[in-house]
């Protein structure tokens, strides 16, 4: 996390490890089919019972149905939906609130255009704090967080919408590998992070102490916690010795939640969903390449990898979890023309470079395959004729045969937004200081030291790499 999740002490690992059981998405066991399940996602077996108190009181639901509007349909909006699950004070609660609520939206055009990119993940997560019984603003996490931008982790930096450390994450339950990385996995990721809020729930009682929690550590929340304590203030809490970070953690998620809650007042037009928007999760049996799965569903390549961007190389690894999610439009698509072929012959295509001219009739009937399956998986109409040279994707049998296999291709980068989030690193040069790096950077001091893992005492000395991250 970009305010390290909480969970990255191995201290918790074994409480995680019974969680994580729980929650780690499974394989499907069916062969005779392509597609073992393409439904909405599904709900996690946490059999936990509700907290018996609630702390922080519950602001209570505004009446958003004005004269002329339909109620129903206003009732089904992403952000009636948010905003009906809020149970934290908002914008009145401290002046850090609203100063934090300014600081978002002072631009509100480029406010509304990052909420518009965040929502397919944010409906997802949405979804998923639904079926917990979860407060709604957690679903602002990860907005919070990575501005929900699959950000790929260097080393032992975190990574993912959620910002889990390597650690954090192993400990939750999710596969890392060169092939894949369930930090990356927008379902995989959700679940975990969902589930270990939702123990927190159970632990503290008080949203607050969870949000501090989720960016502090859990037991840094439990040792400054007098035992059977029932509740605490306001004033309590903002006195709990934590870092100033966890602190303004907190006031930065209530202030997502305050331009929530009420747009108009900071001038913001929130964006509604497009059916593209809506994602589902297929289940796969077999591995297929990432960049055929993307025309088979008659989706764009980048688009289809941001929202699976857990799979870190053209083709599935088999050791991978086999999913994907789509846009719900193209998952008819996507079936119609994925099952016309077993999976296991789907993992078989490769990208190949012909060398000679060929038409797509032809090398259908080499591979002995529908025509508009060999169309449909490299984007062209059934008539068209690939000239010498050309890259096009079929069965490798046939592509030996016929051209010059194509490496792989790595994931595409991140949009610029999303690179200059995901920061970069320096080198210290003599005379550096963290006063100059974060002046020249424009950040804090204190993001330096909490992103570089630096103490109040730490020197920097020439030949240090340092992690810097912009900010918005």
């Amino acid at each position: 996390m970009s305010r390290r999740l909480p969970l990255r002490r191995l201290a918790l690992a074994p409480m995680l490890l019974l969680a994580a059981c729980a929650t780690t998405p499974r394989q499907p066991v069916g062969h005779d089919s392509a597609i073992a399940t393409a439904t909405s996602l599904p709900p996690l077996d946490l059999r936990v019972e509700p907290p018996d108190r609630i702390d922080v009181p519950l602001a209570p639901p505004p009446d958003y149905t004005a004269p002329g509007t339909d109620a129903a349909a206003d009732a089904n909006s992403v952000w009636t939906r948010l905003r009906t699950r809020f149970a934290m004070p908002g914008c009145e609660y401290s002046p850090a609130v609203q100063r934090w609520a300014r600081t978002y939206t002072q631009g509100p055009d480029r406010f509304a255009a990052s909420l518009k990119r965040a929502l397919p993940f944010l409906m997802l997560v949405l979804d998923e704090l639904e079926r917990n019984d979860l407060p709604g603003e957690f679903a602002l996490l990860p907005y919070l967080e990575s501005h929900y931008e699959p950000v790929v982790g260097r080393g032992s930096t975190p990574a993912g919408m959620w910002q889990f450390m390597p650690d954090t994450a192993r400990s939750a339950g999710l596969q890392m590998s060169q092939h894949y990385d369930g930090r990356l996995d927008a379902w995989a990721s959700s679940s975990a992070a969902v589930a270990m809020l939702k123990r927190y729930q159970d632990e503290f009682g008080d949203w607050r102490l969870v949000d501090m929690a989720f960016n502090a550590g859990e037991y840094r929340v439990k040792k400054l916690l007098q035992d059977n304590r029932s509740s605490l203030s306001r004033e309590e809490i903002a006195g709990l010795k934590l870092s100033p970070i966890t602190h303004e953690h907190l006031a930065k998620l209530l202030a997502l939640g305050c331009v929530i809650n009420d747009p108009a007042r900071f001038d913001v037009t929130l964006p509604e969903p497009s059916d593209d928007d809506h994602l589902v999760r297929v289940t796969l049996t077999a591995p297929i390449d990432m960049r055929v799965a993307a025309r088979l569903a008659d989706v764009p390549e980048d688009t289809l990898r941001r929202y699976n961007a857990g799979h870190r190389q053209s083709r599935i690894s088999a050791s991978a979890p086999m999913h994907l999610l789509l846009p719900k439009p193209a998952l008819s698509r996507f079936q119609q023309r994925y099952t016309q072929l077993a999976p296991s012959a789907w993992s078989t295509w490769d990208a190949v470079k012909l060398r000679e001219r060929r038409d797509v009739e032809e090398l259908a009937g080499a591979a002995a395959v529908p025509i508009d399956l060999v169309g449909a998986a490299n984007g062209v109409d059934p008539a068209r004729e690939f000239a010498a040279g050309a890259t096009v994707f079929l069965p490798s049998s046939l592509g030996a045969n016929i051209g010059t296999p194509q490496p792989q291709q790595q994931p595409p980068p991140l949009s610029p937004e999303a690179q200059q989030r995901a920061g970069a690193t320096v080198t210290v040069k003599n005379g550096d200081s963290l006063w100059t790096l974060a002046r020249t950077h424009k950040v804090s001091i204190g993001d330096l030291r909490r992103w570089n893992r630096l103490g109040e005492k730490a020197q920097l000395k020439p030949g240090q790499k340092l992690f810097i991250r912009a900010v918005d």
